[in-house]
């Protein structure tokens, strides 16, 4: 089985080129989407957020109110310390368990979308890294549409994570996602068969 971690900032495109990976044959484990498993209501972090915070972080229907940990995290390090002291190891553990399932059944090709690769030290569990790209002012513009902000808070959102230099850095390919989308799709499938992977 080969396994390709994917990775980059905020709003650059992550799940489109999962997507397309995806649609070459790929399985993907989308660790955001694993974190929201396990963030539901008697689960592992849920738990954690919940003896950690109090009932305050909890929405009427009983479910964790994202929104506001995630305001209480951008201002406060040391909480956002503690979350990620918290959510890796749980996160973590329940990868493996999903990465050795697909294993077991026999996965060729198998994507792990990590936003945070890097930053956590996960970077050991693929067999190359893809750094996903996009130029500075489409990044901004892509994350003031998604979720609402204002030019200065977008700025300060990507400002807060590693920076694009440092993931270029770490990685095995890049992948720009400022191309047009079909220029990006053939540069995957390239990629994918010259690893005889297509």
């Amino acid at each position: 089985m080969h396994i390709i971690a994917l990775t980059g900032g905020i709003a650059c495109g992550k799940s489109a080129i999962s997507e397309t990976l995806e649609y070459y044959g790929a399985e993907v484990i989308d660790v955001d989407k694993l974190a929201h498993e396990l963030s539901n209501p008697g689960e592992k972090i849920f738990q954690a957020y919940l003896s950690h915070f109090g009932k305050s972080i909890l929405q009427e229907d009983g479910t964790l109110n994202r929104r506001q940990i995630g305001e209480i995290v951008f201002n406060n390090p040391a909480e956002l310390q503690w979350i990620n002291e918290t959510t890796h190891p749980i996160l973590h553990t329940a990868l493996i368990e999903r990465i050795e399932d697909f294993f077991k059944q026999g996965t060729r090709l198998l994507v792990l979308e990590i936003p945070l690769l890097f930053e956590a030290g996960w970077d050991d569990l693929a067999d190359e890294n893809w750094v996903v790209i996009l130029k500075r002012q489409i990044q901004i513009k892509r994350l003031m549409r998604r979720d609402n902000l204002n030019r200065a808070q977008a700025r300060a959102r990507i400002d807060a994570q590693m920076s694009q230099a440092d993931r270029i850095a770490r990685a095995d390919v890049v992948i720009d996602n400022s191309e047009m989308r079909f220029v990006t799709r053939d540069r995957i499938a390239n990629l994918l068969a010259k690893r005889n992977l297509l």
